[in-house]
């Protein structure tokens, strides 16, 4: 059984979404901010979410959650792109996975840290950080203009997960940005899944 290092409202909360998708058994191991020391052995850079998947063990978010749909095919078909991908598919697919963390969760994490470090609600790094973050919410929003459900089309992936991640970040540090219409709306769809939920009741 795989074991799940977790700390509410951060990134482990992909992995065990995705779990809950996939409806696959698993064990948290739930922990708060500061991490102990001696969760090093785990992961040597002492954070979250890492992994022990019967001896396998691994940390980054995105890492783990292409590691656990490919090792769990037929299974995780539903929320990938497949092992044999048409190539334009697989592209998008990869590109919005990461596009989550690079492009919406990284510059939160940037504005959070710096208004935590500085004690300063706005400054030069704090404005250019949410000017990029309305940007990418701009594309976002076009992304959804020709009616699609999920992010690459009618089907859920872990692209969503990964995005849908950003949402929670923004709420948990409560970030003044304005979503879009449509990604309000991509935002809502996201929640109401009975597996987000279920993960972030963890």
């Amino acid at each position: 059984m795989i074991t799940i290092y977790h700390v509410p409202n951060s990134r482990s909360l992909r992995v065990v979404w995705l779990m809950e998708e996939l409806g696959e058994d698993y064990r948290l191991e739930t922990m708060a901010i500061p991490l102990p020391e001696d969760f090093k052995r785990v992961n040597p850079l002492g954070c979250v979410p890492a992994i022990d998947d019967d001896g396998i063990v691994m940390f980054e978010s995105l890492a783990i959650l292409q590691y656990l749909t490919g090792r769990r095919i037929p299974a995780s078909l539903s929320i990938t792109t497949g092992p044999n991908p048409d190539p334009a598919a697989y592209a998008e697919h990869l590109q919005f996975l990461h596009f989550g963390e690079a492009d919406l969760a990284t510059p939160m994490g940037t504005i959070f840290r710096t208004r935590i470090l500085s004690g300063e609600r706005s400054n030069a790094t704090i404005a250019d950080q949410l000017a990029l973050l309305e940007r990418r919410l701009v594309f976002l929003d076009e992304h959804f203009a020709d009616g699609r459900e999920w992010v690459t089309g009618d089907k859920f992936t872990i692209a969503d997960i990964s995005i849908g991640y950003a949402f929670v970040l923004a709420e948990f540090t409560r970030l003044e940005i304005a979503l879009p219409k449509r990604v309000a709306a991509y935002r809502e769809r996201l929640q109401a899944r009975p597996a987000f939920r279920q993960a972030a009741a963890r």
